[in-house]
């Protein structure tokens, strides 16, 4: 497992030429760190129990378009494949069948730690959950609610264990990114000391895969549809999802321009042309409609 720091120092001195690497679960921290392996001339295999890598993240649609950065990179890549166990020489499979490793990592995502919260009256599913202030709802509150007496006003949850009630997406979100735990305890500190404060930046993450810069912003679970901006069989491509002709969220894959100005327009909330945005000759601050 990685967790710590220590984890990742114990596993990058693990990582030597010709060692057998195999890594379950073909998500963020799966994709990273088989590509440091890689480089170093490890022996990689990826078993993902999903049928392509990112589906949780990004979608099945969109996952399925980094496949073919695995086998440009020398790793095997497995999907529809389930662990039955881990064992001193490797994976065994559901249904028969195993995968030998030297080193075995499992990054398969993480679960708040909340079980000390039992019995505290605040409202606590997969996170604790809170209003826009981060102020921790109490048990039986509706979600959304933010009235007298829903929340705890002496009681903030912020970081990777706050499900925090985003304005900009109607809905509640759980962001388990450096980015939410750099920038959100501001909000929380004066929330705690009265004053007036809500955090709704849309969310943001980058990751460093098979030699691509790959950066999304945003929240896309209730978006109506998606515009393809460039070809994926490309080096430099993004996909964006549109409500009616509001950005909720970008993806893109060396464009850190496109990122850029994409994230101010999601900040703004500005209309987009849908159809100026899918050419990716066209800057996306372009796009947005007068």
């Amino acid at each position: 497992m990685l967790r710590t720091v220590d984890d990742a120092l114990a596993l990058r001195s693990r990582l030597t030429e010709g060692t057998r690497l195999v890594i379950v679960g073909a998500g963020w921290i799966g994709a990273e760190v088989a590509t440091a392996a890689a480089k170093k001339g490890c022996r990689v295999t990826v078993a993902e129990a999903a049928d392509t890598p990112l589906a949780n993240a990004i979608g099945p649609e969109i996952g399925a378009l980094t496949v073919p950065w695995y086998a440009e990179a020398g790793v095997e890549l497995r999907t529809g494949v389930k662990v039955a166990a881990v064992d001193r020489d490797g994976l065994a499979l559901a249904g028969g069948g195993r995968i030998d490793a030297d080193e075995v990592l499992v990054g398969v995502g993480v679960r708040p730690n909340v079980g000390w919260l039992d019995g505290s009256g605040l409202l606590v599913e997969r996170g604790v959950v809170t209003d826009a202030s981060f102020r921790a709802c109490l048990d039986g509150a509706a979600p959304g609610a933010a009235g007298p007496g829903a929340v705890r006003h002496d009681v903030v949850a912020v970081g990777d264990v706050a499900a925090w009630w985003s304005g900009r997406y109607g809905r509640r979100l759980l962001v388990e990114h450096w980015d939410t735990a750099l920038n959100a305890p501001e909000v929380a500190a004066a929330t705690l000391l009265g004053e007036d404060a809500a955090y709704d930046a849309a969310p943001y993450f980058w990751s460093e895969q098979f030699g691509r810069m790959v950066q999304y912003a945003g929240h896309h679970a209730a978006s109506e549809r998606l515009v393809r901006r460039g070809d994926p069989a490309g080096r430099k491509w993004a996909v964006a999802w549109l409500t009616g002709d509001r950005l909720d969220a970008i993806l893109t894959v060396d464009r850190p321009r496109d990122l850029v100005q994409a994230r101010r327009v999601i900040a703004a909330g500005t209309r987009v042309d849908a159809e100026a945005l899918a050419d990716p000759e066209t800057p996306v601050r372009h796009a947005v409609k007068p």
